[in-house]
């Protein structure tokens, strides 16, 4: 019996060790970053790519272009720590510009690219000191606000075949996406009316469709084009349906579904690829119609 305890033991010990050994050597490099605003970050690199790294400050995500970044060092160590640039004007005309590293009454200590200057204050004709201290990167760079923080207005067209009718229908649709319906930055609320219609040789289908859906997505740190995203909705369906022999119309309630790629942008707006499929659920019978759509998204 003890025995058996003890190979239990040795197992347990092993399966730790190999979870700490495994975790343990997740560790984030340090790096420190500068932006064109002369702002210095330092926090954590924890991938990058050749246009952009994912840089975490602060237990926050932010994916920066390394386009919009003037300087990366990395193997910096530290805790998260931020500071901007301040100026200073002396009364011989000569500026000076740096980090604000210490103040008091009488000096200020700034480091410049010459190195750690100490400055009387009575020497100084005007200055723009940047006292604070630990502030977070842009807020557009945030990876979970990177669209909450943005209305998206889209128009789009698909078109769609149903198993159940011999009937190509097409469809015009306006869709509305408020960043004040954000959900904690992994999805939001959002507005779409559809216009459908389509025809055959025995009659005419209209449609209006009105959907209030919730709208989320994925995207792959190490690629920005692997961007994913999905609807679920819920609304009203009016169809009118005209033949020679009879006009019919109602009203019924809808649901709807989407998956589809969003990853090409160009500063405001992105393409969303997706197909869609919606079902109308009438009192006899639920009919469903499936479709790839093509959206334009423009973001406020």
């Amino acid at each position: 019996m003890n025995k058996k305890r003890k190979i239990h033991f040795k197992r347990k010990l092993l399966l730790n060790c190999l979870v700490f050994l495994f975790f343990g050597g997740m560790n984030l490099f340090g790096a420190e970053i500068e932006l064109p605003s002369g702002n210095k970050y330092l926090g954590k690199i924890i991938s990058e790519d050749e246009r952009s790294i994912l840089f975490q400050f602060q237990g926050k995500d932010y994916r920066i272009p390394k386009s919009e970044l003037t300087k990366i060092e990395k193997d910096k160590s530290g805790g998260d720590f931020s500071i901007g640039l301040s100026r200073i004007v002396l009364h011989d005309n000569s500026q000076l510009i740096g980090y604000l590293i210490e103040e008091d009454q009488d000096h200020i200590i700034l480091q410049t690219q010459l190195g750690f200057v100490n400055i009387d204050k009575s020497r100084i004709e005007k200055s723009d000191l940047n006292r604070e201290k630990n502030f977070p990167p842009p807020k557009k760079y945030l990876v979970s606000s990177l669209e909450s923080l943005n209305t998206f207005v889209g128009l789009g067209y698909g078109f769609y075949r149903s198993p159940s009718l011999d009937i190509t229908l097409n469809q015009l649709y306006l869709s509305l996406e408020p960043a004040y319906l954000d959900w904690k930055g992994y999805g939001r609320i959002g507005l779409q009316l559809d216009g459908i219609w389509g025809v055959n040789s025995d009659y005419r289908i209209n449609m209006f469709n009105g959907i209030v859906y919730y709208y989320s997505h994925y995207q792959f740190p190490q690629n920005p084009l692997l961007n994913f995203y999905g609807k679920v909705g819920l609304g009203g369906n009016y169809v009118n349906t005209i033949a020679e022999d009879r006009n019919r119309s109602g009203l019924n309630p809808l649901a709807m579904i989407e998956i589809g790629w969003q990853g090409y942008k160009i500063n405001d707006f992105q393409l969303r690829l997706g197909i869609n499929t919606f079902c109308g659920f009438e009192t006899t019978t639920t009919v469903c119609f499936s479709g790839p759509t093509i959206q334009g998204m423009l973001k406020f």
